[in-house]
């Protein structure tokens, strides 16, 4: 039996009104978003008969807004069990604004745990957002964090996918992820972040990734439409 998820960080927002038509032009079982307005109306919005929401997390404080994680899912095909907010630590530039501005939110991730209906059988994703604007050395603390979470005695399906912001310095990247027997659905893909600046850079990176383990990951693509400054990211997996 197969299901499909995505994961997309909507540029605060700008790309949530895409959404929608992500799940019912890829059908799509589970979307993993990043940055969206985790205001309850909005939210709502698009929680109906055919998707719902599982769940969000706060994550940090801009333009007078919160924004965080959110999980929607395919009722049809799952069933939410549980969820849970794991904090990471700050990086120093998010220390320091704790201490200026007195704002105490840690960049977070949201873990569900849902019943793949058709066999019965837990599925745990992990919809995370690394700290943007610091060193690959917090980010490697934060994933960490996340992945000293899983427990390795669990035969169950495990999926962690999100945006990671860790554009460079692979060998460290993959030797975590080796050391908790995780595969990556998204080695197939070279860059998720494709912008202009000035009409004069040409800025490619990637960012986003899938990681899972105890399942099988039978295709990956990158969709290609612009509302975002990530491309959004479909993974198929098959228990």
């Amino acid at each position: 039996m197969e299901f499909s998820i995505i994961t997309y960080n909507t540029f605060f927002n700008k790309a949530y009104e895409q959404v929608r038509n992500l799940f019912y032009q890829e059908k799509a079982d589970i979307i993993c978003l990043q940055e969206v307005d985790t205001d309850e109306k909005n939210l709502s919005q698009f929680s109906n008969s055919t998707f719902s929401l599982a769940d969000y997390t706060n994550s940090f404080i801009q333009y007078n807004k919160i924004w965080g994680n959110a999980t929607f899912y395919n009722p049809k095909k799952f069933k939410l069990i549980s969820s849970t907010c794991i904090d990471l630590p700050r990086s120093f530039l998010e220390f320091i604004t704790l201490i200026l501005r007195g704002i105490n939110k840690p960049r977070t991730v949201l873990k569900t745990d849902f019943l793949f209906l058709p066999l019965k059988k837990k599925v745990t994703i992990y919809n995370l957002h690394l700290t943007p604007f610091a060193t690959n050395g917090i980010r490697i603390k934060q994933l960490k964090e996340t992945l000293n979470d899983i427990d390795n005695k669990s035969k169950n399906p495990i999926i962690i996918t999100g945006d990671f912001n860790y554009p460079y310095g692979r060998k460290k990247f993959e030797t975590l992820i080796h050391k908790f027997n995780l595969k990556e659905a998204t080695n197939n893909i070279f860059h998720t972040i494709d912008i202009h600046i000035f009409w004069l850079f040409h800025y490619r990176v990637k960012l986003d990734y899938v990681l899972y383990k105890n399942i099988v990951n039978t295709f990956t693509k990158k969709i290609h439409i612009r509302q975002s400054d990530h491309f959004p990211i479909l993974s198929i997996f098959k228990i």
